[in-house]
């Protein structure tokens, strides 16, 4: 497939977003999720012209950890109190990805 040329704007500093997903139970370990966050990815860089896609997960969350280094993240550290999640405020590991990769 041959690859688009991603057109220059001048969007300012901020060509970021933070990419968020979930799966249903029974439809763990299929891929579906890892090819989900790949094609949103592929979007960020080559429609929306965005420069980094991140996601927070909780350091206990293997699978979701195995789905972002599949689809190329690198684990940028850990995010203290990142997230309020059911009154707690829990720690992330903070993964990325950047247009030049």
């Amino acid at each position: 497939m041959k690859k688009k040329k991603r057109k220059k704007r001048s969007n300012g500093a901020w060509q970021n977003c933070t990419i968020g997903y979930f799966i249903d139970q029974s439809q763990n370990g299929q891929g579906f999720m890892t090819e989900a966050v790949k094609l949103a990815v592929r979007f960020a860089f080559d429609e929306a012209g965005l420069h980094r896609v991140q996601a927070g997960v909780m350091p206990h969350n293997v699978r979701s950890i195995r789905v972002l280094e599949k689809a190329g993240f690198r684990n940028e550290g850990l995010s203290k109190r990142y997230l309020n999640i059911n009154g707690v405020w829990e720690d992330h590991l903070i993964f990325a990805r950047t247009s030049e990769e």
